[in-house]
């Protein structure tokens, strides 16, 4: 599944089952010209020294396209629902892909634009001058939470160095760049295809613990449709995060278990009295990066989805201490070797599963967990320097949801834990949406007191 060049100007590779499976569900908001599940990542910037005299939206343009040459993926597209295709931009090319995905928005926050956008071909910036915010957003099939990260890095590591003149690099080159899927990566570690489909198998089969799990209560009808994303967001203080960090040092678990354990509290706290009783089932979210070898494990295939992962129960009579321990260690598993070469059947799988569900199956109303991690390993703070740089004051990453099914995402950023609960308009209010991540902020700093 690699590149192969298909005229001059034209390279192409087919879509892998990880990326398939990934645009499957980003396809399930068709109907409403929205992407299920697309990727958003905001950072609020602050120029320093000489830069705050420049023109911001100019050099921002200009560190988009030549983004594009380093990660030039952000600007390949999908044709016929199975083929990925990048064409090499000539000049009158390269601005028009720069003015159909870069834009300087100057009355409207990013939540506000990632409320109201509708589907794009390819990966876009905006600029929101009244906030300092930049919003990178993807296709989830295009990249993940890390991968996007890196992007915004790399953006604006771009953007503070002394502008480059895109019109005069050596377009062509970049397509040695271009993003394989994730089964590419993978490649070395094959073993047994029969091994690899009973595994791949088993992974599926995990999904069956969704069936009669617990979910948030939800009071509208059953048809009602979509509207866009809204986010809540909460962040402890630094000293709540200081005390978070030693509660779990204390009890050896890790942050994220720990935060997995408070999401499942809050589940319950506000399901309904006839759901109390049902198991909680999520996700076990890793990253694929750290277990890649190079160049794979690297920041250069940052425009491509390297995450997987399997759902996991928890009981209803488990007590927090127990469920945050249920998780850390399934989080101190790793991915084995097995399970790295049975990826490719795992993703054929989910495929199958999705593509052969009855038509009117209820979404769950679950909230689930994402982590991003310390976003420093990603996102540096600051790009330049105090004379001519730009601060990274702060980051947030999220999906867009179209279902009833929510998505609390979790990282650490400038010493703070952050909150981000992602979850459509039309299903759930603000009132319950900021509820949802003040008990998860309760609880862990009950839990780890």
């Amino acid at each position: 599944m690699t590149w192969s060049k298909v005229s001059e100007h034209r390279f192409e590779r087919p879509l892998g089952e990880n990326e398939t499976f990934i645009k499957i569900v980003g396809d399930a908001a068709r109907p409403f010209n929205r992407e299920h599940w697309a990727i958003n990542i905001i950072a609020s910037v602050t120029p320093l020294g000489s830069l705050a005299k420049e023109n911001l939206s100019f050099r921002f343009r200009e560190a988009w396209k030549a983004l594009r040459f380093n990660h030039p993926t952000i600007a390949a597209y999908i044709v016929d629902e199975t083929k990925y295709v990048y064409d090499i931009p000539d000049l009158m090319a390269l601005e028009k892909w720069a003015a159909d995905t870069f834009q300087v928005i100057e009355d409207k926050t990013a939540e506000e634009i990632i409320a109201s956008t509708t589907r794009v071909p390819y990966a876009t910036m905006t600029y929101l001058p009244k906030t300092g915010e930049l919003l990178g957003r993807s296709q989830h099939w295009r990249t993940d939470g890390i991968g996007g990260l890196i992007l915004m890095d790399d953006f604006l590591d771009l953007a503070a160095q002394s502008p480059v003149d895109t019109s005069s690099l050596p377009w062509g080159e970049e397509t040695v760049r271009l993003a394989p899927c994730v089964e590419e990566a993978l490649s070395s570690f094959v073993t047994s295809e029969s091994q690899d489909k009973q595994l791949g198998q088993q992974c599926v089969a995990s999904f069956g613990h969704a069936a009669g799990a617990i979910g948030v209560s939800c009071r509208v009808p059953d048809e009602a449709s979509p509207g866009g994303t809204c986010i809540s967001r909460l962040h402890l203080s630094e000293e709540e995060t200081k005390a978070v960090l030693q509660g779990c040092k204390a009890r050896g678990l890790s942050v994220t278990a720990a935060v997995h354990a408070s999401i499942a509290e809050a589940n319950y706290a506000l399901a309904t009295a006839d759901d109390q009783n049902k198991h909680y089932t999520s996700t076990i979210r890793y990253s694929l990066r750290p277990f890649l070898p190079e160049p794979y494990s690297g920041r250069q295939y940052a425009s491509t989805i390297f995450t997987t992962g399997w759902m996991f129960p928890v009981s209803s009579e488990s007590s927090w201490i127990d469920r945050a321990k249920a998780y850390h260690d399934e989080y101190r598993k790793g991915l084995s070797h097995e399970y790295m070469s049975a990826h490719r059947e795992y993703a054929i799988g989910l495929c199958n599963l999705l593509r052969n569900l009855p038509e009117n199956t209820p979404s769950p109303t679950n909230v689930d967990i994402s982590s991003l991690g310390v976003c420093e390993k990603l996102l540096a703070r600051q790009k330049g320097t105090a004379e001519r740089g730009i601060r990274v004051d702060r980051v947030s990453g999220g999906l867009d949801m179209i279902s009833r099914q929510s998505v609390c995402h979790v990282w650490t950023f400038r010493d703070q834990l952050c909150l981000n609960l992602v979850y459509n308009e039309a299903f759930y209010d603000r009132a319950e949406g900021n509820s949802f991540v003040q008990i998860v902020k309760n609880s862990l700093l009950h839990e780890l007191r």
